[in-house]
Order: structure tokens, then sequence, then C-alpha cells
């Protein structure tokens, strides 16, 4: 906008300098000519912020260069003396025209400012929650230390036993403090990448099934999409920790991805125990466990955190469960990224 303001400005000066003439020239015409005077006024003005020394000086000169020659007109008695009153009512109009506006540019920074305090605290509690979850993570890791030695170190069975337990929760305490972590992390704005998401799935999958002897079954061909691969395992993960809970061996976990109009939808889906159906509306609530999910309950953090990263790029989930016949996970994410796009920014990658 800055580069255009001069030449705009100059621009209107010559039209209202034409029509300043027009004014004087037109007797009896004059009011084309003046009303343009002014309306082009009020558009400029509405375009970019004026500086105050500049806005007054400017309402004035156009007030009397103006309303002049309607008094010379009206002395003439070329026009009515009542003519002379749109001088006065213009001024209020464009009075309150200039008035609006200024609070409409104030209104414009002050939100601006907003913003910037938003993303300035945002980027804050950001850094605090890092350096905060990294400091419980490296004492929980020391900690952790220090009873896996004494559980391997110790002949006696009751101690062995009461170690690995507090080995056990300390894991599941690291655990939390990641989840926390990422369910902080989720709602920033994060860079899109192109991402081979069937690569991605099928290194995901791999991880897991090596852990869990579940029948895996993955089905995908969507290439590669813009996103965030970092958040988009950290959802899969999510996903088939769940599944794996409540599965046992032999149940089956599958996982599809596939194009569906301007958008692309991820399920994961198992034939485990299932949800109850009064507790549907609930399961992506923070610190929401199934209540059949027993000592299998985890921190409540994982299906917030799909939600979270689902929603914060635009996208939806949905759960379809039956208590007994398995749970579907469906998660609709908008295509922001063409697929040409995406091969570009993947060739220019693959080249750099």
């Amino acid at each position: 906008m800055s580069r255009t303001r001069v030449p705009v400005a100059l621009a209107w000066v010559v039209f209202a300098a034409v029509n300043c003439v027009l004014v004087y020239v037109l007797i009896g015409e004059e009011t084309i000519p003046y009303h343009l005077i002014w309306a082009s006024f009020a558009l400029l003005y509405g375009l970019w912020e004026w500086p105050k020394r500049l806005t007054r000086p400017a309402f004035a000169i156009i007030t009397v260069v103006t309303g002049i020659p309607l008094v010379m007109h009206a002395q003439s008695g070329a026009i009515g003396w009542s003519e002379c009153s749109e001088i006065a009512l213009m001024g209020v109009i464009l009075a309150l025209l200039v008035w609006h506006v200024d609070r409409h540019w104030a209104a414009r920074d002050r939100l601006i400012q907003l913003r910037a305090e938003e993303r300035r605290q945002a980027e804050q509690r950001e850094i605090a929650s890092r350096f905060g979850s990294h400091e419980v993570r490296t004492r929980l890791t020391i900690a952790r230390g220090f009873a896996q030695l004494i559980a391997d170190s110790t002949s006696d069975p009751d101690t062995k036993s009461d170690a690995d337990v507090v080995v056990v929760e300390l894991d599941k305490a690291s655990a939390l403090a990641t989840n926390l972590l990422t369910l902080v992390r989720v709602v920033q704005p994060s860079p899109q990448t192109p991402v081979d998401v069937d690569a991605l799935i099928s290194a995901v999958v791999r991880r897991w099934s090596v852990t869990a002897g579940r029948n895996w079954i993955t089905d995908t061909g969507v290439g590669c999409i813009a996103a965030d691969p970092e958040r988009l395992e950290a959802l899969l993960d999510c996903l088939l920790e769940n599944a794996v809970k409540f599965t046992s061996a032999g149940d089956d976990i599958a996982v599809s991805v596939a194009h569906a109009g301007k958008s692309l939808v991820l399920t994961v889906r198992d034939t485990g125990d299932g949800i109850p159906a009064d507790e549907l509306g609930k399961v992506f609530d923070l610190f929401q466990t199934s209540s059949n999910a027993g000592q299998r309950a985890g921190s409540g953090l994982g299906l917030a955190i799909v939600r979270a990263i689902t929603e914060a790029r635009g996208g939806s989930v949905a759960v379809d469960s039956a208590v007994g016949a398995g749970t579907c996970f469906t998660l609709t994410f908008p295509k922001f990224v063409g697929r040409k796009r995406v091969e570009s920014a993947v060739a220019q990658a693959v080249a750099a």
C-alpha cells in the first residue's frame, strides 16, 4: 500500500483540481463536481491512515476552496443562498466520516497490539512449558536410573518388586510430561512441509507392530501432502497407543488414509473392547478415560492431543464404537496445498 500512496494521492490532487475549476466555471451546475471532490476525498481518506497534521489542513482547504465559488454564485444570483447550506452539511458529514474512520484505524492498531502481545505471551508459555517439561523429564530420568539400578542389583525380592513399581510409575510420569508438552505446543502455528504420508504411516505402524502382536492392516496411497510431520506422527502414536491398549493379541488394528474431494480422511479402526455409547461424547475431553479401561487407563491426554492437532489444522474428529465390537476414529483434514504444488516442493527439497 505504501508504494501506491504517492501516485494515488497525486492522481486525486489532479482530479480534485479539475473539479474545483469546474465548480467555478459551471455556474448553476456546480453541484456534481462539488460532490465529486468531497466523495473522492472521503474515498481517499478511507484507504489508509492519515496523520492528524495533514487531515485538518486538507479538510479546511477543501471546505474553503469548494465553498467560495458557491458563495460567489449565490451573490451573483445564479443560485439561491439555500444552496450554500451544502457547505455546512458536507462539512458535518465529512467530519463524522473522519471521526468514524479514525476510530476504525485506532481499533485496528489496538487489535494489532493485542495480537502481538498474545503472540509474545504464547511464545513465553511455550518456552516455559518446554523448559519445565525438560527439567521434569531430566529429573524423572535420573530417578528412574537409580530405581532401575536398585531393581537390578538387589537380591531382596520385596525390594526388587518395589523398585520395579517405582520404575513403572516414573515411566508413566515421563510420558505424562511429554504429552502435556505436546498438548501445549499443538495450538501454536507450525510450518507445513511436504510429507509422504504413506511412508510416515508405514514407519509408525512398523514401530508399533514390533511391540504389539496384533493383526496390523494399512491402506494408504495418498502420496505427499502439506503437513507438520512431527505433529502428524504424534497424532498417529496417540491413536495407535489407544488401539493397542484396548485390543488383545490377534485383534485387528487398521490404519487407512484416502483423498475425499478437497479433504484428506484418516481412519484408525480396531476390533477391541470398544467404548460405551454414553461415553463417546467425552472421549476427546482432557483427562477422560473409558469406564471399561480398568488398569489400562492412561493419563486421558492422548485423544485430547489428537483433537487439538486435528482442529489446529482446520480438521475434525469423530468416533464410532460399540462395546465388544471395536472402535473407529475418523479424522478429516482440509488439503491446503494442491498436489502439483506439493510435488514441486518435494522436487525442490530433493534437489537441495
